[in-house]
């Protein structure tokens, strides 16, 4: 069953590395280099927004969705979201009255509306898939998976060719679209366990979903943090035309964490409703395992393009996207390595490893941020998240040695790995 769901997951997440390799090329195209660099601070600024309201409907909602009432986790999620965006708001208009410049700095051309609404409708939207992940209902949250990338391509297109919109408002418009509308399908999809979900989630389960879901969204924001940090330092130090051409590179490595992305979500859900540690090790070292040789393979193709190609594709100005990916290499590998422990250590109700896992790679980014940007620019930015990555990566790793007793060896890929590596990659093929 993992292996079917690991085919599944890895199926949709390759479709969706496809379409939105798709979309990135349409933007680097249409949009521009100052208009991919404001999507980029765009997405940056919802992602924020959302963890917060990962506080409550987040990875909190895998775990606790087997053990407490659907219908209550789902209700107090959805006033949640209502809450931080309203939080968000008041905020965003007390900082901008302060600071007209700190407005532009994190808003280019003032889509601040625009935010608020693509937080609320992805908050709901990812109440929905997180209560999915944890039932186990992974084939359905793999069809709204790729229904909302679908959509999303098919409204941008729409916008851009029929519209005739060769703006931002164009894609901003289609996230809303894919995201409402895959929204309303999560809670379709979630009706009969809502239905018969009964009882009440007392105070004392309320407090337990708040210690875990604390400590799950602060492990995601200084993660987010690691990933983002340095593009606000781009912006302030080099402007949005570079800024864009990072967030395209960025974009199309990340497309290479499709493989990790999938064990680990299947890691994650039948680990945290597991009680075995000695089933939750072993499963994770083989998928770390599986995530680390095909994303390194992956990874060489890439390398492989000549740079002419590159130039071919995503049009002269983007030309610089190969070194780019050179240097952002090691944050990759490192990234799969993250995903695969950071699951582990959630599924075994311990968010906090997460945490100072993540406040290693803070320091470090923040570090590195300071020495690079400004002398290589978005050079260095790609430095800064290969070195906030490994530091994560690597805590994780000593953590899990000393808790579970895993020798250097266990990690060694045996003839048996070799063969299931081979038969899974047949079948997701």
């Amino acid at each position: 069953m993992i292996f079917k769901n690991i085919i599944s997951t890895t199926g949709t997440r390759i479709l969706n590395a496809v379409f939105s390799l798709i979309i990135l090329l349409l933007m680097t195209r249409f949009i521009g280099k100052e208009g991919l660099g404001t999507i980029g601070l765009l997405l940056v600024d919802i992602t924020l927004i959302q963890l917060l309201v990962d506080l409550l409907g987040g990875s909190v909602l895998v775990y606790f969705a087997s053990r407490l009432s659907v219908a209550q986790l789902m209700f107090t999620a959805y006033v949640w979201v209502i809450v931080v965006v309203s939080f968000t708001g008041l905020l965003f208009g007390y900082l901008f009255h302060l600071s007209p410049s700190f407005r532009e700095m994190i808003l280019p051309g003032g889509y601040e509306y625009w935010i608020l609404i693509l937080a609320v409708v992805n908050g709901w939207m990812q109440v929905h898939f997180n209560l999915l992940i944890g039932l186990k209902k992974i084939k359905t949250y793999n069809l709204l998976f790729l229904v909302q990338i679908s959509l999303l391509l098919i409204g941008f297109l729409w916008f851009l060719f029929v519209g005739k919109q060769f703006t931002v408002l164009s894609y901003l418009q289609a996230l809303v679209l894919s995201w409402g509308i895959t929204g309303l399908l999560g809670l379709s999809s979630l009706y009969n366990e809502i239905k018969v979900s009964s009882g009440r989630i007392t105070l004392t389960e309320y407090l337990r979903v708040l210690r875990y879901g604390f400590a799950t969204s602060a492990g995601n924001t200084l993660h987010i943090g690691n990933k983002r940090l340095s593009y606000y330092f781009v912006r302030v130090l080099n402007g949005l035309a570079p800024l864009g051409i990072l967030t395209a590179a960025v974009q199309l490595t990340e497309g290479l964490r499709i493989i990790a992305q999938s064990i680990a979500l299947v890691q994650f859900s039948a680990i945290s409703n597991s009680r075995d540690a000695e089933y939750a090790r072993e499963l994770t070292i083989k998928s770390m395992k599986f995530a680390l040789v095909v994303t390194l393979m992956a990874l060489i193709i890439l390398l492989l393009i000549p740079i002419s190609v590159y130039g071919w594709i995503f049009s002269r100005a983007f030309v610089e996207i190969k070194s780019l990916v050179f240097v952002l290499s090691p944050a990759i590998l490192a990234l799969a390595a993250n995903a695969v422990f950071s699951h582990y250590f959630s599924g075994t109700g311990q968010p906090k490893i997460n945490v100072h896992a993540n406040i290693s790679g803070f320091i470090v980014t923040v570090i590195l941020a300071f020495l690079l940007i400004k002398p290589f620019g978005i050079m260095g930015a790609a430095g800064v998240a290969s070195g906030s990555y490994i530091a994560s990566a690597l805590y994780q790793y000593i953590i899990f040695k000393k808790q579970t007793g895993t020798k250097w060896n266990a990690w060694l890929i045996r003839k048996k790995d070799f063969t299931a590596f081979i038969q899974l990659s047949k079948s997701i093929l």
